[in-house]
């Protein structure tokens, strides 16, 4: 009986210990997930929050979005990462934002609705990561803010980025001491501060003041496309294209050939495109290839090719000329079509992972 007892006094932490995670673990898949808030606003049109938060769906509290710094880290990329509150939480279904443009020197509020039973059921559906070799969910929430009062919303998991809402927030009067409290320095002196440290170089403030901020781009950036890439002479190592960014901020992998639901979907117009190349030559190394796409370019070829929701062929030759291998990108319909001529492309040798664990490097 001793011995009974003291089994039993050694089991039950045991048994609690395996009822917490199996019910951890039914609540993550359930309604409750591990995630994070961020913050994002565009390059060269710098932002700040000035409060927000994401109010969980049930009433039981919210997660304040960061706040307090100068943001121009890229449309759809998370800038703060601030590990709060409880591991799990439940999802929002609202977004209450305040934000100051400053090349408009405006003030911002939104109180938003978000698509909760969207976003439960992506958390939910998670994805499969091919970097990590097993399937995962989304860990941030990023919250976006742009000129003219834009508002995005986007999930973030390794290797996806996926927007789930697009508002328009009202402009309002907020207070500037906010920012400062220096009477040595003016409003309109503390801005041209900001953006001259943010864009950086004389060239983009040039530009700034010569062409204006483009209200209606983070809307327009929304549009999507029936196209499809398409590779001629490039086998793809892994059968994937391994990042494809969007200019709406979303971003994604591509396995290829394209499997049926890839098929039939539509998508945003590409800024970015990374994909390794499996070099056909024996013992020869594989290569990795970036296109950077110029956004006049790119943008004025979809719209020209793809009016009446025409679907569209992007593809990648690779031809030899001469005793080289020459690298074309163009877009196409059933009857036209147009090289890009200003994309930056970026060839490197591709690492092998495998024979240098073989190698034991």
């Amino acid at each position: 009986m001793a011995n009974l007892k003291k089994l039993t006094a050694r089991l039950v932490p045991f048994f609690i210990f395996v009822i917490n995670i199996t019910l951890t673990g039914c609540s993550a898949n359930m309604t409750t997930f591990e995630w994070q808030a961020t913050e994002s606003a565009p390059k060269n049109y710098p932002m700040e929050i000035t409060s927000g938060s994401l109010i969980y769906h049930d009433g039981s509290g919210s997660l304040y979005v960061p706040n307090g710094v100068t943001l121009y880290n890229g449309w759809g990329k998370g800038r703060s990462s601030h590990v709060v509150g409880e591991d799990f939480k439940p999802l929002p279904s609202r977004l209450r934002i305040s934000f100051f443009s400053y090349t408009e020197d405006q003030f911002y509020r939104g109180d938003f609705e978000l698509p909760y039973e969207k976003i439960l059921a992506l958390f939910q559906a998670g994805f499969y990561s091919p970097n990590q070799e097993k399937k995962t969910t989304y860990k941030k929430i990023i919250v976006g803010v742009a000129p003219g009062g834009a508002v995005s919303v986007w999930l973030w998991g390794y290797e996806r980025r996926t927007e789930v809402f697009f508002g328009q927030a009202e402009k309002t009067e907020g207070d500037w001491k906010h920012f400062t409290n220096d009477a040595d320095i003016s409003r309109k002196g503390y801005i041209s501060v900001v953006i001259k440290g943010s864009l950086k170089t004389p060239e983009l403030i040039e530009a700034l003041h010569k062409d204006g901020i483009p209200f209606g781009r983070w809307a327009a950036y929304r549009t999507r496309y029936h196209w499809q890439p398409l590779f001629t002479n490039i086998p793809l190592r892994d059968k994937r294209i391994s990042a494809i960014n969007y200019y709406n901020g979303e971003q994604d992998y591509i396995n290829y050939p394209l499997e049926k639901e890839a098929l039939a979907s539509q998508r945003p117009i590409p800024n970015y495109i990374y994909f390794i190349w499996k070099n056909p030559v024996k013992d020869a190394r594989d290569r990795t290839i970036r296109l950077h796409f110029d956004e006049a370019e790119i943008t004025s070829a979809f719209q020209t090719l793809g009016q009446g929701n025409r679907s569209l062929q992007m593809e990648f030759l690779i031809n030899e000329v001469e005793g080289k291998n020459m690298f074309t990108v163009l877009l196409k319909n059933d009857e036209d079509s147009i090289v890009f001529e200003k994309t930056k492309i970026e060839f490197h040798l591709a690492r092998d992972y495998a024979a240098e664990a073989a190698a034991g490097l």
